[in-house]
Protein backbone atom coordinates (compact mmCIF):
# COMPACT_ATOMS: atom_id res chain seq x y z
CA UNK A 1 0.00 0.00 0.00
CA UNK A 2 2.79 2.10 1.24
CA UNK A 3 4.50 1.69 -2.44
CA UNK A 4 1.26 2.42 -4.66
CA UNK A 5 1.16 5.79 -2.63
CA UNK A 6 4.16 6.11 -3.44
CA UNK A 7 3.91 5.32 -7.10
CA UNK A 8 0.86 7.64 -7.27
CA UNK A 9 2.10 10.63 -6.12
CA UNK A 10 5.55 10.54 -8.10
CA UNK A 11 3.16 9.88 -11.03
CA UNK A 12 0.84 12.74 -10.04
CA UNK A 13 3.99 15.38 -9.65
CA UNK A 14 5.23 14.31 -13.22
CA UNK A 15 1.49 14.51 -14.59
CA UNK A 16 0.87 18.02 -12.85
CA UNK A 17 2.71 21.13 -14.18
CA UNK A 18 2.54 24.72 -13.26
CA UNK A 19 0.22 27.68 -12.97
CA UNK A 20 -0.45 28.90 -16.32
CA UNK A 21 -2.29 26.99 -19.13
CA UNK A 22 0.85 27.99 -21.42
CA UNK A 23 2.57 26.03 -19.39
CA UNK A 24 -0.27 23.15 -18.55
CA UNK A 25 -0.94 23.13 -22.88
CA UNK A 26 2.91 22.37 -23.02
CA UNK A 27 5.72 19.43 -23.58
CA UNK A 28 6.69 20.19 -19.82
CA UNK A 29 4.84 17.21 -19.04
CA UNK A 30 7.11 14.16 -18.91
CA UNK A 31 5.50 10.65 -18.30
CA UNK A 32 6.65 8.81 -21.26
CA UNK A 33 8.50 5.99 -19.27
CA UNK A 34 5.83 6.52 -16.57
CA UNK A 35 2.63 4.92 -17.68
CA UNK A 36 3.97 1.36 -19.32
CA UNK A 37 1.17 -1.21 -18.32
CA UNK A 38 -1.95 -1.92 -17.42
CA UNK A 39 -1.15 -1.41 -13.53
CA UNK A 40 0.24 2.00 -14.14
CA UNK A 41 -2.61 3.08 -16.68
CA UNK A 42 -4.94 2.33 -13.83
CA UNK A 43 -3.24 4.48 -11.34
CA UNK A 44 -2.68 7.45 -13.59
CA UNK A 45 -6.19 7.22 -14.18
CA UNK A 46 -7.33 7.07 -10.33
CA UNK A 47 -4.83 10.02 -9.92
CA UNK A 48 -6.56 12.09 -12.35
CA UNK A 49 -9.26 12.40 -10.70
CA UNK A 50 -7.74 14.07 -7.39
CA UNK A 51 -7.55 17.08 -9.20
CA UNK A 52 -11.48 16.96 -8.77
CA UNK A 53 -10.81 17.02 -5.07
CA UNK A 54 -9.34 21.14 -4.63
CA UNK A 55 -11.05 23.95 -3.28
CA UNK A 56 -10.40 25.08 -6.75
CA UNK A 57 -12.95 22.98 -7.96
CA UNK A 58 -15.14 20.82 -6.71
CA UNK A 59 -14.24 21.27 -3.05
CA UNK A 60 -15.54 24.50 -3.37
CA UNK A 61 -15.07 26.82 -5.84
CA UNK A 62 -17.36 25.64 -8.79
CA UNK A 63 -20.11 24.66 -6.85
CA UNK A 64 -20.21 27.71 -4.24
CA UNK A 65 -19.52 30.53 -6.55
CA UNK A 66 -22.69 29.61 -9.11
CA UNK A 67 -25.07 29.50 -5.70
CA UNK A 68 -23.48 33.16 -4.46
CA UNK A 69 -24.01 34.70 -7.65
CA UNK A 70 -27.55 33.20 -8.49
CA UNK A 71 -30.68 34.10 -6.00
CA UNK A 72 -29.62 30.85 -3.76
CA UNK A 73 -26.97 32.38 -1.53
CA UNK A 74 -25.80 35.36 0.25
CA UNK A 75 -22.16 35.85 1.98
CA UNK A 76 -22.79 36.79 5.81
CA UNK A 77 -22.31 40.47 5.57
CA UNK A 78 -21.53 40.37 9.23
CA UNK A 79 -19.12 38.31 10.19
CA UNK A 80 -16.82 36.62 7.52
CA UNK A 81 -13.75 35.57 6.43
CA UNK A 82 -13.01 38.05 3.37
CA UNK A 83 -13.58 35.28 0.70
CA UNK A 84 -15.98 35.56 -2.39
CA UNK A 85 -17.67 39.12 -1.08
CA UNK A 86 -16.61 39.82 -4.76
CA UNK A 87 -19.49 37.50 -6.45
CA UNK A 88 -21.73 38.49 -3.73
CA UNK A 89 -21.29 41.75 -4.94
CA UNK A 90 -20.69 41.28 -8.65
CA UNK A 91 -17.53 42.98 -8.65
CA UNK A 92 -15.36 40.30 -9.96
CA UNK A 93 -12.39 41.18 -11.59
CA UNK A 94 -9.90 39.49 -14.10
CA UNK A 95 -7.37 39.75 -11.59
CA UNK A 96 -9.58 37.26 -9.08
CA UNK A 97 -7.32 34.75 -7.25
CA UNK A 98 -10.66 32.72 -6.66
CA UNK A 99 -10.97 32.93 -10.68
CA UNK A 100 -7.51 32.00 -11.68
CA UNK A 101 -7.50 28.99 -8.62
CA UNK A 102 -10.07 27.63 -10.56
CA UNK A 103 -9.65 27.87 -14.07
CA UNK A 104 -6.49 26.71 -13.63
CA UNK A 105 -7.38 23.21 -12.17
CA UNK A 106 -9.88 22.77 -15.00
CA UNK A 107 -7.35 23.24 -17.42
CA UNK A 108 -4.72 20.53 -15.40
CA UNK A 109 -7.27 18.45 -15.98
CA UNK A 110 -7.96 19.09 -19.41
CA UNK A 111 -4.14 18.44 -20.11
CA UNK A 112 -3.57 15.41 -17.53
CA UNK A 113 -6.16 13.23 -19.00
CA UNK A 114 -5.36 13.93 -22.31
CA UNK A 115 -1.89 13.05 -22.03
CA UNK A 116 -3.05 9.77 -19.95
CA UNK A 117 -4.90 8.64 -23.15
CA UNK A 118 -1.77 9.37 -25.51
CA UNK A 119 0.56 7.14 -23.21
CA UNK A 120 -2.47 4.49 -23.00
CA UNK A 121 -2.86 4.46 -26.74
CA UNK A 122 0.87 4.02 -27.59
CA UNK A 123 0.55 0.73 -25.26
CA UNK A 124 -0.19 -2.42 -26.87
CA UNK A 125 -2.01 -3.76 -24.48
CA UNK A 126 -2.73 -7.99 -24.48
CA UNK A 127 -5.68 -9.43 -25.34
CA UNK A 128 -6.75 -9.94 -21.54
CA UNK A 129 -5.99 -6.40 -20.81
CA UNK A 130 -7.79 -4.35 -23.91
CA UNK A 131 -11.21 -4.14 -22.19
CA UNK A 132 -10.05 -2.77 -18.61
CA UNK A 133 -7.54 -0.85 -20.52
CA UNK A 134 -9.88 0.93 -22.54
CA UNK A 135 -12.41 1.60 -19.31
CA UNK A 136 -9.53 3.40 -17.97
CA UNK A 137 -9.24 5.48 -21.46
CA UNK A 138 -13.21 5.92 -21.38
CA UNK A 139 -12.87 7.30 -18.03
CA UNK A 140 -10.02 10.14 -18.96
CA UNK A 141 -12.29 10.61 -22.04
CA UNK A 142 -15.67 10.92 -19.77
CA UNK A 143 -13.60 13.42 -17.17
CA UNK A 144 -11.70 15.53 -19.86
CA UNK A 145 -15.96 16.05 -21.05
CA UNK A 146 -16.79 16.75 -17.59
CA UNK A 147 -14.20 19.35 -16.67
CA UNK A 148 -14.74 21.24 -20.39
CA UNK A 149 -18.80 21.32 -19.92
CA UNK A 150 -18.36 22.79 -16.48
CA UNK A 151 -15.07 25.19 -17.85
CA UNK A 152 -17.99 26.03 -19.96
CA UNK A 153 -20.48 26.94 -17.69
CA UNK A 154 -17.84 29.29 -16.01
CA UNK A 155 -16.33 31.17 -18.53
CA UNK A 156 -18.88 31.20 -21.79
CA UNK A 157 -22.24 32.27 -21.79
CA UNK A 158 -24.57 29.77 -22.77
CA UNK A 159 -25.12 27.26 -25.69
CA UNK A 160 -28.31 29.39 -27.12
CA UNK A 161 -26.82 32.64 -26.48
CA UNK A 162 -25.96 33.08 -30.27
CA UNK A 163 -27.26 31.24 -33.50
CA UNK A 164 -25.30 27.85 -33.44
CA UNK A 165 -23.71 28.63 -30.54
CA UNK A 166 -20.90 30.25 -32.29
CA UNK A 167 -19.88 33.07 -29.19
CA UNK A 168 -16.58 32.12 -27.68
CA UNK A 169 -16.47 29.31 -25.30
CA UNK A 170 -12.87 28.05 -24.05
CA UNK A 171 -9.59 26.87 -25.43
CA UNK A 172 -9.05 23.16 -27.07
CA UNK A 173 -5.33 22.59 -27.63
CA UNK A 174 -4.30 19.95 -30.19
CA UNK A 175 -4.78 16.80 -27.57
CA UNK A 176 -2.69 15.06 -29.76
CA UNK A 177 0.34 17.00 -29.16
CA UNK A 178 0.24 16.93 -25.25
CA UNK A 179 2.96 15.05 -23.36
CA UNK A 180 4.73 14.26 -26.73
CA UNK A 181 7.34 16.74 -26.67
CA UNK A 182 5.75 19.23 -28.92
CA UNK A 183 5.94 22.71 -28.66
CA UNK A 184 4.52 25.23 -25.88
CA UNK A 185 0.76 25.72 -27.02
CA UNK A 186 -0.94 28.62 -26.64
CA UNK A 187 -4.12 28.03 -27.83
CA UNK A 188 -6.89 30.88 -28.38
CA UNK A 189 -10.32 30.37 -27.47
CA UNK A 190 -12.82 27.94 -29.89
CA UNK A 191 -16.80 28.79 -30.30
CA UNK A 192 -18.78 27.44 -28.00
CA UNK A 193 -20.22 24.97 -30.66
CA UNK A 194 -16.51 23.01 -31.24
CA UNK A 195 -16.17 22.68 -27.10
CA UNK A 196 -19.79 21.46 -27.43
CA UNK A 197 -18.98 19.21 -30.32
CA UNK A 198 -15.40 18.08 -28.64
CA UNK A 199 -17.68 17.28 -25.74
CA UNK A 200 -20.14 14.90 -27.24
CA UNK A 201 -17.28 13.75 -29.21
CA UNK A 202 -15.19 12.71 -25.85
CA UNK A 203 -18.44 11.38 -24.40
CA UNK A 204 -19.02 9.17 -27.15
CA UNK A 205 -16.50 7.18 -27.38
CA UNK A 206 -15.83 7.25 -23.19
CA UNK A 207 -19.35 5.05 -23.38
CA UNK A 208 -18.42 2.86 -26.62
CA UNK A 209 -15.36 2.07 -24.42
CA UNK A 210 -16.66 1.48 -20.50
CA UNK A 211 -18.26 -0.77 -19.18
CA UNK A 212 -20.82 -0.83 -16.31
CA UNK A 213 -18.52 -0.74 -12.60
CA UNK A 214 -19.06 -0.34 -9.28
CA UNK A 215 -16.85 2.53 -7.94
CA UNK A 216 -18.64 5.43 -7.67
CA UNK A 217 -15.71 7.81 -7.55
CA UNK A 218 -14.79 7.10 -11.34
CA UNK A 219 -16.60 7.27 -14.38
CA UNK A 220 -18.27 4.04 -15.85
CA UNK A 221 -20.54 3.46 -18.83
CA UNK A 222 -23.97 5.31 -16.86
CA UNK A 223 -22.32 7.58 -15.11
CA UNK A 224 -21.09 9.08 -18.83
CA UNK A 225 -24.42 8.45 -20.09
CA UNK A 226 -26.19 10.87 -16.88
CA UNK A 227 -23.12 13.29 -18.19
CA UNK A 228 -24.47 13.10 -21.88
CA UNK A 229 -27.88 13.86 -20.65
CA UNK A 230 -27.07 16.68 -18.46
CA UNK A 231 -24.89 17.88 -21.93
CA UNK A 232 -27.80 17.63 -24.48
CA UNK A 233 -30.08 19.37 -21.98
CA UNK A 234 -27.78 22.58 -22.21
CA UNK A 235 -27.29 22.56 -26.33
CA UNK A 236 -31.23 21.79 -26.45
CA UNK A 237 -31.02 18.67 -27.85
CA UNK A 238 -34.41 17.42 -26.44
CA UNK A 239 -34.25 13.89 -27.83
CA UNK A 240 -30.70 13.10 -26.92
CA UNK A 241 -31.79 14.26 -23.50
CA UNK A 242 -34.65 12.30 -22.55
CA UNK A 243 -32.86 8.73 -24.17
CA UNK A 244 -29.69 9.51 -22.09
CA UNK A 245 -31.77 9.92 -19.40
CA UNK A 246 -34.61 7.05 -19.56
CA UNK A 247 -31.54 4.57 -20.34
CA UNK A 248 -29.68 5.55 -17.03
CA UNK A 249 -33.12 5.47 -15.23
CA UNK A 250 -34.09 2.02 -16.51
CA UNK A 251 -30.64 0.17 -16.73
CA UNK A 252 -28.22 1.76 -13.85
CA UNK A 253 -29.48 -0.22 -11.65
CA UNK A 254 -29.97 2.93 -9.25
CA UNK A 255 -32.92 3.92 -7.37
CA UNK A 256 -34.48 6.91 -5.55
CA UNK A 257 -33.98 7.88 -2.12
CA UNK A 258 -36.92 7.67 0.02
CA UNK A 259 -38.34 10.36 1.72
CA UNK A 260 -36.85 8.80 5.04
CA UNK A 261 -33.45 8.43 3.79
CA UNK A 262 -33.07 11.35 1.93
CA UNK A 263 -31.35 13.69 5.00
CA UNK A 264 -29.23 11.55 6.21
CA UNK A 265 -27.67 10.45 2.90
CA UNK A 266 -25.96 13.60 2.75
CA UNK A 267 -23.72 12.23 5.66
CA UNK A 268 -22.94 9.12 4.08
CA UNK A 269 -20.01 8.95 1.40
CA UNK A 270 -22.35 7.19 -1.35
CA UNK A 271 -25.82 6.32 -1.49
CA UNK A 272 -28.10 4.10 -3.85
CA UNK A 273 -28.59 7.63 -6.34
CA UNK A 274 -25.34 8.26 -6.80
CA UNK A 275 -24.13 8.01 -10.27
CA UNK A 276 -20.35 9.78 -9.90
CA UNK A 277 -19.06 11.38 -7.07
CA UNK A 278 -15.98 13.01 -5.65
CA UNK A 279 -14.15 10.73 -3.36
CA UNK A 280 -12.37 12.45 -0.09
CA UNK A 281 -10.25 10.58 2.23
CA UNK A 282 -9.30 11.25 5.69
CA UNK A 283 -6.26 12.86 4.29
CA UNK A 284 -8.30 15.27 1.91
CA UNK A 285 -9.56 17.78 4.55
CA UNK A 286 -9.25 21.05 3.66
CA UNK A 287 -10.21 22.69 6.36
CA UNK A 288 -11.27 26.82 6.24
CA UNK A 289 -10.77 25.69 2.75
CA UNK A 290 -13.37 23.51 2.22
CA UNK A 291 -17.50 23.80 1.49
CA UNK A 292 -18.55 22.38 4.67
CA UNK A 293 -16.63 25.28 6.37
CA UNK A 294 -17.78 27.65 4.02
CA UNK A 295 -21.30 27.17 5.13
CA UNK A 296 -21.37 25.23 8.26
CA UNK A 297 -18.59 25.93 10.61
CA UNK A 298 -17.72 29.40 9.62
CA UNK A 299 -20.80 30.19 8.63
CA UNK A 300 -19.61 32.56 5.83
CA UNK A 301 -22.84 32.10 3.78
CA UNK A 302 -26.45 31.39 3.89
CA UNK A 303 -29.57 30.16 1.99
CA UNK A 304 -31.42 32.78 0.90
CA UNK A 305 -35.34 33.58 2.07
CA UNK A 306 -36.70 33.41 -1.46
CA UNK A 307 -34.90 30.16 -1.95
CA UNK A 308 -36.01 28.35 1.41
CA UNK A 309 -39.76 29.98 0.78
CA UNK A 310 -40.23 27.57 -2.38
CA UNK A 311 -39.78 25.01 0.08
CA UNK A 312 -43.23 23.74 1.93
CA UNK A 313 -43.32 22.84 5.47
CA UNK A 314 -43.77 19.60 4.66
CA UNK A 315 -41.39 19.23 2.32
CA UNK A 316 -38.39 16.79 3.76
CA UNK A 317 -35.44 19.13 2.27
CA UNK A 318 -36.33 21.57 4.04
CA UNK A 319 -35.01 20.25 6.86
CA UNK A 320 -31.38 21.02 5.45
CA UNK A 321 -32.04 24.32 5.59
CA UNK A 322 -32.48 25.56 9.37
CA UNK A 323 -32.83 28.36 11.18
CA UNK A 324 -29.75 30.15 12.22
CA UNK A 325 -30.41 33.45 14.16
CA UNK A 326 -32.68 35.13 11.28
CA UNK A 327 -30.58 33.19 8.67
CA UNK A 328 -31.09 30.09 7.09
CA UNK A 329 -28.02 27.57 7.31
CA UNK A 330 -27.20 25.15 4.12
CA UNK A 331 -26.28 21.58 5.84
CA UNK A 332 -25.75 18.89 2.75
CA UNK A 333 -21.82 19.57 3.51
CA UNK A 334 -22.16 18.15 7.37
CA UNK A 335 -18.63 17.55 7.58
CA UNK A 336 -16.22 19.55 9.13
CA UNK A 337 -13.77 17.79 11.09
CA UNK A 338 -12.23 14.25 9.18
CA UNK A 339 -12.04 14.87 6.22
CA UNK A 340 -14.22 16.67 3.33
CA UNK A 341 -17.48 15.78 2.40
CA UNK A 342 -17.76 13.88 -0.91
CA UNK A 343 -19.70 15.71 -3.61
CA UNK A 344 -22.12 14.33 -5.33
CA UNK A 345 -21.42 15.07 -8.81
CA UNK A 346 -24.29 13.19 -10.82
CA UNK A 347 -27.03 11.42 -9.10
CA UNK A 348 -30.61 9.83 -10.06
CA UNK A 349 -32.68 12.57 -8.94
CA UNK A 350 -31.07 14.88 -11.47
CA UNK A 351 -31.52 12.56 -14.20
CA UNK A 352 -35.87 12.71 -13.21
CA UNK A 353 -35.33 16.17 -14.23
CA UNK A 354 -33.35 16.35 -17.41
CA UNK A 355 -36.39 13.43 -18.32
CA UNK A 356 -39.30 15.49 -17.35
CA UNK A 357 -37.95 19.11 -18.90
CA UNK A 358 -37.06 17.13 -22.08
CA UNK A 359 -40.10 15.35 -22.58
CA UNK A 360 -41.57 19.08 -21.67
CA UNK A 361 -40.11 20.14 -24.89
CA UNK A 362 -41.38 17.81 -26.73
CA UNK A 363 -44.65 18.10 -25.79
CA UNK A 364 -44.76 14.50 -24.30
CA UNK A 365 -46.70 16.55 -22.01
CA UNK A 366 -48.28 13.05 -19.99
CA UNK A 367 -44.62 11.81 -19.49
CA UNK A 368 -43.62 15.35 -18.21
CA UNK A 369 -45.89 15.41 -15.81
CA UNK A 370 -45.45 11.83 -14.25
CA UNK A 371 -41.29 12.21 -14.42
CA UNK A 372 -41.78 15.44 -12.64
CA UNK A 373 -44.16 13.80 -9.94
CA UNK A 374 -42.01 11.86 -8.62
CA UNK A 375 -39.49 13.97 -7.68
CA UNK A 376 -42.18 16.10 -5.77
CA UNK A 377 -44.47 13.47 -4.26
CA UNK A 378 -41.19 12.02 -3.21
CA UNK A 379 -40.29 15.05 -1.25
CA UNK A 380 -43.35 15.90 0.83
CA UNK A 381 -45.12 14.17 3.36
CA UNK A 382 -48.26 15.39 2.67
CA UNK A 383 -50.13 14.25 -0.35
CA UNK A 384 -49.12 16.60 -3.34
CA UNK A 385 -51.61 16.41 -5.98
CA UNK A 386 -50.21 15.17 -9.62
CA UNK A 387 -49.09 17.91 -11.95
CA UNK A 388 -51.57 18.88 -14.51
CA UNK A 389 -50.05 22.13 -16.06
CA UNK A 390 -48.94 22.47 -19.45
CA UNK A 391 -46.69 24.77 -22.02
CA UNK A 392 -44.32 27.33 -20.14
CA UNK A 393 -46.07 26.87 -16.81
CA UNK A 394 -44.97 23.21 -16.69
CA UNK A 395 -41.56 24.46 -17.39
CA UNK A 396 -41.59 27.11 -15.07
CA UNK A 397 -42.75 24.01 -11.99
CA UNK A 398 -39.63 21.99 -13.36
CA UNK A 399 -37.50 24.84 -13.14
CA UNK A 400 -38.68 25.28 -9.68
CA UNK A 401 -38.35 21.79 -8.68
CA UNK A 402 -34.65 21.77 -10.05
CA UNK A 403 -33.77 24.76 -7.82
CA UNK A 404 -35.29 22.95 -4.41
CA UNK A 405 -33.92 19.57 -5.31
CA UNK A 406 -30.30 20.72 -6.72
CA UNK A 407 -29.60 23.82 -4.34
CA UNK A 408 -26.50 24.47 -3.53
CA UNK A 409 -24.83 21.95 -5.55
CA UNK A 410 -23.89 24.38 -8.40
CA UNK A 411 -26.87 23.98 -10.31
CA UNK A 412 -29.16 27.05 -9.89
CA UNK A 413 -26.83 30.22 -11.98
CA UNK A 414 -26.64 28.10 -15.43
CA UNK A 415 -30.61 27.39 -15.20
CA UNK A 416 -31.32 31.16 -14.94
CA UNK A 417 -28.90 32.01 -17.64
CA UNK A 418 -29.93 29.19 -20.12
CA UNK A 419 -33.42 29.96 -19.76
CA UNK A 420 -32.81 34.19 -20.15
CA UNK A 421 -34.37 34.91 -16.68
CA UNK A 422 -33.76 38.43 -15.07
CA UNK A 423 -33.14 37.54 -11.36
CA UNK A 424 -32.07 39.36 -8.20
CA UNK A 425 -29.17 38.58 -6.23
CA UNK A 426 -29.68 38.87 -2.66
CA UNK A 427 -27.18 40.59 -0.36
CA UNK A 428 -27.66 40.71 3.00
CA UNK A 429 -26.67 44.13 4.22
CA UNK A 430 -28.17 46.07 1.24
CA UNK A 431 -30.60 46.24 -1.55
CA UNK A 432 -30.54 43.19 -4.10
CA UNK A 433 -28.65 43.40 -7.42
CA UNK A 434 -30.89 42.92 -10.50
CA UNK A 435 -29.42 40.93 -12.85
CA UNK A 436 -31.05 41.23 -16.31
CA UNK A 437 -30.85 38.33 -18.68
CA UNK A 438 -28.69 38.18 -20.90
CA UNK A 439 -26.18 39.84 -18.27
CA UNK A 440 -21.87 39.78 -18.68
CA UNK A 441 -21.32 39.73 -15.23
CA UNK A 442 -22.86 35.95 -14.83
CA UNK A 443 -19.49 35.15 -16.95
CA UNK A 444 -16.25 34.77 -14.99
CA UNK A 445 -13.72 36.65 -16.74
CA UNK A 446 -10.61 35.10 -18.19
CA UNK A 447 -7.56 35.65 -15.46
CA UNK A 448 -5.47 38.03 -16.52
CA UNK A 449 -2.36 36.27 -16.00
CA UNK A 450 -3.58 34.22 -18.80
CA UNK A 451 -4.18 36.73 -21.17
CA UNK A 452 -0.22 37.99 -20.40
CA UNK A 453 1.39 34.63 -21.64
CA UNK A 454 -1.17 33.55 -24.43
CA UNK A 455 -0.81 36.06 -27.13
CA UNK A 456 -4.26 34.47 -29.05
CA UNK A 457 -6.50 35.01 -26.21
CA UNK A 458 -5.07 38.47 -25.35
CA UNK A 459 -8.33 39.85 -27.26
CA UNK A 460 -10.21 37.50 -26.32
CA UNK A 461 -11.34 38.97 -22.79
CA UNK A 462 -15.33 38.26 -22.05
CA UNK A 463 -17.34 41.35 -22.32
CA UNK A 464 -17.15 43.83 -19.28
CA UNK A 465 -13.57 43.07 -17.85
Amino acid sequence: MRKHILYSFILLSLLSCEDTLEQRFSDSVEVNETIVDLNSLNLAANGAYSFLANPGYYNRNFILIPEIMSDNAFINAFDNTGRFLEFDDYIVNSNDSRVEETYNNMSRVIATTSIVINKAKAISFIESEKKKANHYIGEMYALRALTYHNFLLLFAQPYNFTSGASHLGVPIPDFELLGNGANIQKPGRSTTAKVYAQIVEDLLLAINLMHKESILFRFDVFSAKALLARVYLHMQNWEGARDMADDVILNSNKTLLTRNEYINSWTEDFNKESLFVVSNIKTDNSGINSIGHFYLKLKDAFATNDFKNTLSDTDIRKELYPKFGSTNLVTKFPRTAIKDDNIQVLRLSEIYLIKAEAHAHLNEVTEAQQTLDIIIQRADSKPVEATTEIGQILLNKILLERRKELAYEGFRLFDLTRYGITFNKFRQDTYPIEVISPSSKTVLPIPIDEINVNPNIADQQNPGY
